[in-house]
């Protein structure tokens, strides 16, 4: 009898457990919960490639970028050869040259490679050394839809804004907020693609607008919820009455959400703006600019009761792993860091299952796809409160 009581209690606790779990407003607790953490794999150095190419295509403009992606790659190297001794060759090869990039490279037939094309697509980059990517196997890392590739034993993974948007209003639709007002600026331009994505699944926009520059905040937003209509109708009924009214500005009532794409100064501007507005009753969702590389604070005041879309990388969570790394906190640093990742685990686990949490976020493999999803988080009292990747 007590065994039974005792199983039952059990059961009831499971339950418990699971619906917190699946509970879309709950938050996890930072102290217990590790966002990015090294797969739970044990990698046999045997399996892994002897020699890793990376392949990519150098510009004035992409330059930084793909700096900052090498060095993610190269510390990730640097991770395993002291945890594990594995040692590859590690050759990083500029497409850009042509023909002659590939000269003084000896391909090795199992070596592996890695072709991180930003912006563009592989068929832009028909020459002799993109041949010679092509007869390896390996992995495109990629922010554009991959076309020209038709090698069956290369994997795809991409970066896009598009799945964090999607994560973003799929928040929002589950806290029942449906009309909304989207607000990007010069440096995402991407209003359209968020009216788009929010149309198709059963979202209302009210409004969509650009916010050109920080200090017009305060105007724009009187603009988009009514505030001088409010003032127009106070006079016109004055000078019909004759009398002058003692008007309490509203704000329009037939919105429920503002999605914000901005930067993150951008964004410091204009939800203080929304609150002097009379709209701080609404709820604010933001994915932050890809094009400036701004950062988190400690304190986050400004951006209160805002829940943010972004790599974890980038929302101020722990890596317990690697304390050494000393590196600015970029998307691109993230990317490398995680396709080096990617290397190892495609040469061991292929064309199996699994996830791990990355520095962009929680990556999984279900063959033949590569996805990745980003965390989220809630600004209270300043401080950011990390969201299930479930939700």
């Amino acid at each position: 009898m007590f065994k039974l009581k005792q199983d039952i209690v059990l059961l009831f606790l499971f339950v418990c457990l699971l619906s917190c779990s699946s509970n879309p407003k709950s938050f996890i607790d930072p102290k217990k919960n590790v966002f990015i953490s090294k797969p739970e794999v044990t990698f046999n150095i045997k399996t892994l490639p002897k020699q890793i190419n990376v392949f990519y295509f150098n510009s004035s403009t992409d330059n930084q970028n793909i700096s900052l992606f090498m060095q993610g790659i190269t510390d990730n190297y640097y991770y395993y050869k002291k945890s594990i001794g594995y040692v590859p060759e590690l050759n990083f090869i500029d497409l850009s040259n042509n023909i002659d990039c590939i000269k003084n490279i000896n391909l090795s037939r199992d070596a592996f490679s890695v072709g991180f094309f930003l912006n563009r697509d592989s068929s832009q980059l028909d020459s002799n050394c993109y041949q010679g990517f092509q007869d390896t196997k390996g992995l495109v890392v990629s922010n554009t839809k991959i076309i020209g590739l038709n090698n069956e034993r290369f994997r795809t993974f991409n970066f896009n804004r598009k799945l964090d948007i999607k994560n973003l209003l799929s928040i929002a639709k589950s806290d029942g907020n449906l009309r909304a007002v989207i607000i990007d600026d010069p440096s995402t331009k991407d209003k359209e693609l968020f009216e788009e994505i929010w149309r198709n699944m059963d979202g209302e926009v009210i409004s969509s607008v650009r916010s050109e520059n920080e200090l017009g905040s305060q105007k724009l937003l009187s603009e988009i919820l009514l505030l001088g209509q409010s003032k127009t109708r106070s006079r016109k009924l004055s000078r019909i009455i004759g009398l002058e009214i003692n008007n309490k500005l509203r704000r329009r009532e037939d919105i429920d959400s503002i999605f914000l794409s901005t930067s993150l100064a951008n964004a410091r501007s204009l939800k203080p703006a929304l609150e002097y507005n009379f709209a701080d009753n609404l709820s604010v969702y933001l994915i932050p600019s890809w094009e400036e590389e701004g950062h988190l604070r400690n304190k986050e005041l400004d951006l209160e009761n805002v829940i943010i879309t972004e790599m974890p990388f980038l929302l101020n969570t722990n890596i317990t792993f690697q304390k050494t790394v000393q590196v600015d906190r970029s998307r691109n640093y993230a990317i490398g860091y995680d396709t080096f990742e990617l290397v190892l685990l495609l040469n061991s686990t292929s064309k199996s299952n699994f996830n791990y949490f990355g520095l962009t976020g929680l990556i999984t493999n279900e063959y033949p796809l590569i996805q990745k999803k980003s965390l989220s988080a809630k600004v209270i009292k300043g401080e950011l409160k990390y969201l299930n990747y479930a939700d």
